[in-house]
């Protein structure tokens, strides 16, 4: 039985949706398959679930009927990944629905991608479609104008980064919806596409390439950006703690996900 991990957007979250590139790993210590007489994944009824996949126009069909036939035979999406911590527990189900369900074997990125961002948007509004995207292919994956493309990353890139429990749960479409709102302000969205945006596609070009003293300003940048302009989307208790690491400079924090707990993102200084 197929395994559909987790997954850590290292760098896009939100800014995804307003044309900045974006890069996400999966998450190998949390994960998701489908299994008979099992509980159902958390926060959904299938039943609605189906009833908006049917709804909807995919490049591929999802057969919504032999869901629900399955959903009443015992089957259902049994998973670890913790629900509201921004590390895809809806991106992992969609692709598993994907996986089994859709007619044919896509085998366009871009049109997979376009089809589960429409499939997750049943949970959370807006999706970018990149965390069902990582969970479906299980691979990294760099988004650019729109386009996602399969890539590598040196082990030593990915060792750089760890998650860090805030132990809050959060709904992350509500600080989804928040940065929409903030977006209609001119004064921020000009922050985000003058400011964070090129220290987002520049983080992402010194990941690529495997350059930690690159990687390592940029993301000093993003977060204190965040500080600065997205504080609301930083759990309080996290604030201290995240200006000591900018003022000492080591040990960098930045939102994983939607922002607000979950899971945060540790970038550890190269020794």
């Amino acid at each position: 039985m197929r395994f559909f991990s987790s997954k850590i957007i290292l760098f896009g979250e939100h800014t995804l949706l307003c044309g900045s590139e974006g890069l996400a790993i999966p998450g190998k210590q949390y994960c998701g398959r489908w299994a008979q007489g099992s509980q159902q994944f958390e926060g959904t009824d299938l039943f609605k679930f189906a009833e908006y996949l049917s709804s909807k126009n995919f490049h591929n069909k999802v057969n919504h009927h032999a869901l629900l036939a399955d959903v009443q035979q015992g089957w259902s999406f049994e998973s670890n990944i913790p629900v509201g911590y921004g590390v895809g527990s809806s991106g992992a189900y969609c692709a598993a629905v994907y996986d089994r369900y859709a007619e044919i074997e896509e085998t366009d990125l871009k049109y997979i991608r376009e089809d589960l961002a429409g499939m997750e948007s049943f949970f959370h509004g807006a999706s970018s479609g990149i965390d069902p995207l990582i969970s479906y292919y299980n691979q990294s994956i760099h988004l650019t104008s729109g386009q996602p493309t399969v890539v590598s990353l040196s082990s030593e890139v990915i060792d750089s980064f760890q998650t860090v429990d805030t132990n809050i749960r959060r709904q992350g479409s509500f600080y989804i919806q928040m940065f929409a709102d903030r977006m209609q302000d001119k004064i921020f969205a000009g922050k985000i596409n003058d400011i964070l945006i090129p220290s987002v596609n520049n983080a992402i070009k010194a990941c690529l390439a495997g350059d930690l003293k690159a990687l390592y300003q940029y993301f000093f940048e993003i977060s204190y950006f965040q500080l600065v302009w997205m504080t609301e989307f930083i759990p309080f208790d996290w604030i201290k703690r995240w200006e000591k690491r900018l003022s000492d400079y080591d040990g960098f924090l930045k939102i994983c996900g939607a922002g607000g707990g979950g899971f945060l993102i540790e970038l550890k200084k190269s020794k």
